[in-house]
Order: structure tokens, then sequence, then C-alpha cells
């Protein structure tokens, strides 16, 4: 496939057009095409009406026009393919991660709901989000985070992950549902009534 790639380049506008879809470089192949075909029919078909002069003068302007446009889309498509690199960011997400594994969870959750409002089908960030908020006690933002991930392309390659974080957070719903729970509550909200009326 690479090595016929460089075909494209033998037909002037042909790699705008096909690997571009640009309206200019079918415009330059239609021209090119035209040239070609007024170059045969006056040196073939209508050899008596066009001097002879006149013919080298097409195919010399037709052979000028095909290399200029080869080099000229080669050095297009070298430019296009080794753009200017910007200097290299530190990369947000293991900044967050470094973070998350130090347990400083608000600068985690703030690098990582930064990154999916740039990039909302980070899978990776959307996952260690909704563990975050499974950590912090989120369950509703964790699940519903979860939600969002299975619904982006590629989530299958995060299924086993997935699951296990529903299974981490359905224990923790049990957990903050259980009878600890309830008496927890009542503890912290004073003693029962039974008390403060014998009282």
């Amino acid at each position: 496939m690479r090595r016929k790639r460089w075909l494209v380049y033998l037909w002037p506008g042909l790699p705008q057009l096909w690997l571009h879809g640009s309206w200019p470089g079918m415009a330059f192949a239609l021209a090119a095409a035209g040239l070609l075909n007024l170059a045969l029919l006056g040196s073939f078909g209508w050899s008596e009406v066009v001097a002879p002069a006149e013919q080298k003068a097409l195919w010399l302007t037709l052979g000028v026009v095909w290399v200029a446009a080869a080099v000229l889309s080669w050095v297009g498509s070298r430019r296009q393919a080794s753009p200017a690199r910007p200097k290299p960011l530190p990369d947000a997400f293991e900044q967050a991660l470094d973070h998350y594994l130090k347990g400083n969870w608000f600068q985690a959750e703030r690098l990582w709901v930064d990154l999916l409002r740039s990039s909302p089908r980070d899978l990776d960030a959307r996952l260690m989000l909704a563990s975050l908020w499974r950590h912090t006690g989120r369950l509703e933002e964790a699940d519903s985070q979860l939600d969002l991930l299975t619904r982006l392309e590629g989530a299958e390659k995060w299924e086993w992950e997935v699951g296990h974080e529903r299974e981490l957070l359905r224990q923790a719903r049990e957990r903050a549902d259980g009878p600890d729970a309830a008496e927890a509550c009542r503890s912290s909200a004073g003693p029962p009534a039974e008390m403060t009326d014998a009282a």
C-alpha cells in the first residue's frame, strides 16, 4: 500500500483531491486532463490544423505543469506529514493519576474533569473519575459516569473494569444502606425519643 502511494502523484491535483477531498485539487486535475487532451488532439487528431511549433509548445507546457504539480504535491504532503511540534505539555492524565494514588482527591478530580471537558471521549479519564467518585462517597455520580462510559465507542476494552467498579459501587451502597449506617444516623441525631420523654 505504501509503495503504491507515490502513484497518486503522477496526476496533477490528484493528491489534493484523493487524500484531502480538495476542490482546487479537482479543478487542477480537470485542467491537466484538458491540457493533455488538447496536446493529444493537436498532435495526432488535428495535426494539420496545429502548427508543429504550437504542438511542441503544448507538450512542453504540459510537461512543465506535470512535473511542477508532482513536486509541489510531494512537498506539500511532506509538510503536512511532519507539522511543527508544540512544546510538550505535562500529561494531565498522569498528573491526575499521581494525585489519585496519593489520595489528593480534589486535585485529581479537577484534572480529570478538565481533561474530559477538552476530550469527552477519553475513556481512561472517565473510568478513573468514576473510581474517584466512588472513593469519595459520590456513588450516584460514579454510577452515571460509568453509564456514560459504556455508551462511548471503544468502551468494550474496559468491560471487565466497569463491571468490577459497578460491583464495588454495589458494595459501597450496601454499606451505606446497612444497619451500621442506620445506627450511625441515630447516634448522630441525638438520643432516642423515649429517653427524652422519660426525662
